[in-house]
């Protein structure tokens, strides 16, 4: 067990025993209580004796005629003295060990899931000032804590996409199409005499979208906030599709389909055998035209390119299956993290050709990136009514 691990489990105890020992006392102590007390004690930057005493007369007392039951529940679980005054050895720590968690390579998803618990309590220590720090520093630039705050930070985006009507009609109060079986069902309880009209209409639904990333050496600690961007709009219930670009194409929606977001992680860098390899891009969306045009990956969604550029095949390639893309798809965007630098200009070759058939260039280097890319979709979420010559609107 590692030491963040261990740490972890030491804290859960000391709660739980305390908690234990006070329900033996007859105090009233319930498992929301303990959860809360834990969380507490992981919003503090160190721990001692008497902040554990303090945060836990507060969180787990709700009676101020309980305080001698705590105080005696504390001596006996915290402090291991018997009711005759004797001292007991006890088998784990008070205090909670602030442990510097070991730094990882930023260019490949690590291999071991990290604990919700430790995402949690990093989640819990972000200030307003971390925020403000985060959201303006490069994905690049940053250390492995960082990128965990970071991925606390990625989970709190919430992202409107654009709609479109549906083609299924459904039951509804109003619609513009009768609900004939509808109206026939109804009939029969009213000796076939219809009483209420049924309608139906086309609902507005999300459009899918999917996500293009670029796994290349040079793309790498890009690619991992944005896979995790990625898994977050899954969890949020969106329909989203993922695929990596680098040599090939790899699908990888399906290893994306985790509830913890490192489990997914791990996944992807045994599917993905390109990651930190070269870049062909041309060939890699040539393949997702070929395979994928005609699917609801393309037609019709919302398709986010996350890529500097840089290919090492001719840019008609590229320009040509961006343009394939650009007539089936709703709206592509492209996320470029060299467009964070003021000096960017798109002159790549392969950039320069892809770029006529994108509907939208952002940089893709930091949270406030995402951010923007949030705010592009959210703009574009409903179509514009139109008026027309009769005054009435479309």
């Amino acid at each position: 067990m590692n030491t963040v691990e261990e740490a972890v489990e030491l804290t859960s105890r000391t709660c739980v025993d305390l908690a234990a020992e006070l329900r033996r006392h007859d105090v009233p102590v319930g498992p929301e209580q303990t959860t809360a007390l834990w969380t507490a004690l992981h919003r503090l930057d160190g721990l001692r004796l008497r902040d554990l005493y303090w945060a836990g007369r507060v969180v787990l007392v709700g009676d101020r005629r309980h305080f001698a039951a705590f105080d005696a529940a504390f001596r006996r679980s915290v402090l291991g003295e018997t009711d005759d005054g004797d001292t007991v050895e006890v088998p784990h720590p008070v205090a909670v060990p602030m442990v510097d968690r070991e730094e990882q390579a930023a260019s490949t998803p690590g291999p071991q899931p990290a604990d919700p618990l430790e995402d949690e309590a990093d989640e819990a220590r972000l200030t307003p000032s971390d925020v403000r720090v985060l959201k303006h520093k490069s994905f690049a630039a940053m250390t492995a804590v960082d990128q965990r705050r970071a991925a606390a930070l990625i989970r709190r985006l919430e992202v409107d996409l654009p709609r479109r009507r549906s083609r299924r009609r459904v039951p509804a109060a109003r619609g513009r199409h009768l609900d004939t079986r509808g109206v026939l069902r109804a009939a029969l309880r009213t000796d076939g005499e219809p009483i209420r009209l049924a309608r139906r209409r086309h609902p507005w639904r999300d459009r899918p979208i999917t996500l293009v990333v670029d796994v290349s050496g040079s793309m790498a600690p890009y690619a991992l906030a944005v896979l995790r961007f990625a898994h977050a709009l899954r969890r949020a219930g969106h329909d989203v599709e993922v695929f990596t670009i680098g040599i090939e194409l790899t699908r990888i929606t399906e290893e994306l389909a985790r509830p913890a977001v490192d489990a997914a992680l791990t996944r992807i860098s045994a599917a993905v055998h390109d990651w930190d390899g070269g870049t062909r891009l041309g060939s890699s969306m040539g393949t997702l035209v070929e395979r994928f045009g005609g699917h609801r990956a393309v037609r019709g969604a919302v398709v986010v390119i996350c890529s500097d550029g840089l290919d090492r095949d001719e840019p008609e390639l590229l320009g040509d299956a961006v343009r394939e893309v650009h007539r089936a798809a709703h709206r592509v965007l492209w996320l470029n993290p060299l467009k964070g630098d003021p000096r960017f200009e798109p002159i790549q070759r392969g950039m320069a050709a892809a770029l006529p058939f994108v509907d939208l260039l952002l940089a893709g280097h930091d949270l406030a990136a995402l951010e923007e890319l949030c705010a592009a979709l959210a703009v574009a979420r409903r179509p514009l009514r139109t008026t027309t010559t009769s005054g009435r609107t479309a």
